[in-house]
């Protein structure tokens, strides 16, 4: 079921154009132009506190990909599942990766739907980064990060040392088109832009770490490849221990799929009891 089109007056960043509103079981998928492109949003729920919820790297459908958690947050908060351009069915952009520029496109996007912040930002993987990138620049706009495996920027410093980082073509990456190429290359300049950042000290933090990414890091100090473990590298980030922690789950580096239940239930508990008041 479509509405119409709906003009909305709102310019953050981009040039904001129009909204398509699909209904898709009792959630809301949204289509946004932004900037000459489309990107692809998923509501629902309802509440006072909102959680964006922001993909991996290469993830091929975000939205499906994170709806059996969102559906078990969305009984107590607003859940916004937001495609990157280059992801799922959102437009393709040669705009670059940087972390600014997602992070802008990301504010536009919430902001033009009417979603005002402060966000609950929940990255997986490579958005961390961009998490990182939004409290430290827009800290009234961020009010906690629940990170699942989330990158940081100290994992990809010590892993490459810039001087070893190989920028790779679409083939080198199964045929990967030029924004998520262009993701993936600027990896480690996006890391290293963030190499002196924590997170804010008044900032609630809950780190989801899994099994295999320990076991992974493990592997590679072993090999001489790094020399940080993998839950030492989330302990350094921390500024705050009294509402910045780290939770260790079994399972792959995409944990959500498996541990749905878990990291619904532990952030639930966790936002209780740092963001409501």
């Amino acid at each position: 079921m479509k509405i119409k089109n709906c003009l909305l007056g709102i310019v953050l960043l981009f040039r904001l154009t129009a909204v398509n509103f699909v209904f898709a079981g009792d959630g809301i998928r949204e289509s946004v132009v932004i900037g000459g492109g489309s990107v692809q949003v998923y509501t629902k729920g309802s509440g006072d506190k909102t959680v964006v919820m922001l993909s991996g790297w290469g993830t091929k459908d975000p939205i499906n990909d994170f709806k059996s958690l969102a559906d078990k947050l969305s009984d107590k908060f607003r859940v916004v599942i937001l495609e990157y351009f280059g992801y799922g069915t959102s437009d393709i952009t040669e705009n670059e990766r940087t972390n600014s520029n997602i992070v802008n496109e990301i504010r536009t996007v919430l902001n033009g739907l009417d979603i005002t912040p402060p966000y609950i930002l929940m990255p997986h993987s490579m958005s961390g980064l961009y998490s990182l990138y939004y409290a430290d620049k827009y800290s009234d706009e961020v009010e906690g990060i629940i990170g699942i495996d989330m990158s940081l920027p100290q994992k990809q410093l010590e892993r490459w040392q810039g001087n070893n980082f190989k920028k790779l073509a679409s083939e080198e990456l199964g045929g990967a088109n030029v924004s998520i190429v262009d993701q993936w290359n600027k990896f480690y300049d996006n890391s290293k832009e963030l190499a002196n950042v924590k997170y804010p000290r008044n900032l609630p933090v809950l780190a989801f770490l899994a099994t295999e990414q320990v076991d992974s890091v493990d592997d590679m100090i072993k090999q001489g490849d790094m020399k940080t473990s993998w839950v030492d590298i989330n302990k350094n980030m921390i500024s705050n221990p009294k509402i910045q922690n780290i939770k260790v789950l079994e399972g792959t580096h995409y944990l959500h799929r498996e541990q749905a239940d878990k990291i619904s239930q532990i952030s639930k508990e966790f936002i209780d009891k740092h963001l409501i008041k």
